[in-house]
């Protein structure tokens, strides 16, 4: 059981989840459609806070799941 939650094989797959996040956050980024001023105020005040929260949500969809299995990881295969 403990093979299962050893150091490589954690690293492995974060590194994995992190890369299919990354890429799935990377490609529904939102943008300012090109039926819209990018130069009006509002839009630019829009799209950042719409970006902000969109990478706070992607930051913490890759981070959280890996550090929770750590945890867990480690809790069951003390020694």
């Amino acid at each position: 059981m403990c093979r299962l939650f050893s150091f490589p094989v954690w690293l492995v797959l974060s590194l994995v989840w992190t890369g299919a996040v990354a890429y799935f956050g990377y490609t529904t980024a939102p943008h300012v459609p090109m039926d819209m001023s990018p130069s009006d105020p509002a839009t630019q005040e829009a799209l950042r806070a719409a970006t902000g929260k969109h990478a706070v949500m992607f930051g913490l969809l890759a981070a959280v799941p890996p550090a929770i299995a750590l945890v867990f990881g480690r809790l069951v295969c003390r020694r």
